[in-house]
């Protein structure tokens, strides 16, 4: 018991005698050392109390700080952290002291989290609940529709936390450029895609305009619209078909409609890379302004790339499609795009990116290929 809590019950001990003393009241000695060590006893419970709630206090501080999830690995290693999700046979594995980890689904023995997670096998089965590791190479599921935990074999486990299961996104960027003085130019350029993915089902839609004035006279005046449907057979492959419809004023195109089918093959599709290829047939009805118009059957190819360099530091990109005429190898037709994309800000970025387009049958007068350089501002966003 400390001295302050001492000379405080004792000094309340004393007041009180002589107060009662002060009144004619009489004590005997035994009394007045009872009460004195009934007093001190209250005050040393009263400190010992104090001592208790300030040991759990930090009981509880300390157990709170150590609360975490932790993965063991093949090599021996013991990480803590956060799981956050497993998809395409890697673990996302969060920590303080280096952020998202990426480590492959391959390498972890066993599994331990606080809170539920949502856990996919291959058959798409999936349990909800907090993981206790079991048996190497197994883990214990604690979901709250059974009352016994359910051993899961790891190698089994396809997804953790998978994302919902329908995943959109939408990216859109702008570039404008003008100058005055001794040269009065305009530019403007502007694109936009938005996907929507399902397990076995995916729409494209997107376009893009650009238009230029010089000394307040057009000298560029295009436009491309697209739509595209997937459908996914098995986890790599699917049948698709697309819709185009372009205009170029400059190029003496009025439209140019481009309606196909075919197939694709998707090697990866993750948050940092992305590729597929794909081929098809394709029939083209191009209307021109004036030269004659012209429409031919054709067999498409495509390519679609993108990944991120520095996880969500740097992103570099490239698509590409090509349509060849079965019937005259001068009909072909290639288009091109190709850059990197810099986040900078929450769901904005800065894209630097060169466009080639090529028509090896041009109108009369016109260039087969048409380049363009772009700095522009975009936004993304995705569930």
């Amino acid at each position: 018991m400390s001295m302050p809590c001492m000379k405080r019950c004792v000094g309340t001990s004393s007041a009180g005698i002589s107060n009662s003393m002060a009144k004619g009241e009489s004590f005997s000695l035994a009394s007045r050392r009872g009460l004195q060590m009934t007093l001190q006893g209250r005050c040393s419970m009263k400190g010992k109390g104090i001592v208790v709630l300030f040991g759990v206090l930090l009981v509880f501080l300390a157990g709170s700080d150590a609360l975490a999830d932790e993965v063991w690995l093949k090599n021996g290693d013991h990480l803590t952290g956060k799981v956050k999700s497993l998809d395409s046979g890697t673990l996302v594995f969060n920590t303080t002291y280096a952020g998202d980890l990426s480590i492959k689904w391959e390498e972890v023995v066993n599994l331990k989290t606080d809170e539920p997670i949502k856990v996919v096998l291959g058959d798409e089965t999936a349990a909800q609940g907090p993981v206790s590791p079991g048996d190497q190479g197994k883990v214990k599921v604690k979901a709250e529709q059974v009352a016994e935990p359910v051993t899961v074999d790891l190698a089994n486990v396809k997804t953790i936390n998978p994302k919902p299961p329908l995943r959109t996104n939408f990216r859109a960027n702008v570039g404008f450029s003008m100058t005055d003085g001794n040269t009065d130019t305009q530019d403007l350029y502007a694109d936009a895609e938005f996907m929507a993915r399902t397990l076995q089902n995916r729409y494209t839609i997107g376009g893009l305009y650009k238009r230029s004035e010089d000394d307040n006279v057009k000298t560029e005046d295009k436009a491309l619209g697209y739509m595209k449907y997937d459908h996914f057979f098995t986890k790599k492959w699917y049948g698709y078909a697309n819709a185009t419809g372009e205009q170029d004023e400059f190029k003496d195109l009025d439209l140019r409609v481009t309606l196909g089918v075919g197939a694709g093959y998707q090697f990866i599709e993750s948050d940092r890379t992305n590729l597929s290829v794909e081929a098809g047939l394709s029939y083209v009805d191009e209307n021109y302004i004036v030269a004659e118009d012209n429409s031919f059957a054709a067999g498409r190819w495509g390519l679609k790339f993108d990944h991120f360099l520095l996880p969500k530091s740097l992103q570099y990109f490239l698509y590409h499609t090509g349509l060849q005429s079965i019937e005259d190898s001068d009909d072909l037709i290639l288009f091109t795009q190709t850059g990197f994309r810099i986040p900078f800000y929450k769901n904005l970025n800065i894209t630097a990116q060169f466009n080639w387009e090529y028509d090896k049958s041009p109108s009369p007068g016109k260039k087969e290929s048409d380049y363009t350089y772009l700095l522009t501002l975009g936004y993304f966003w995705s569930n």
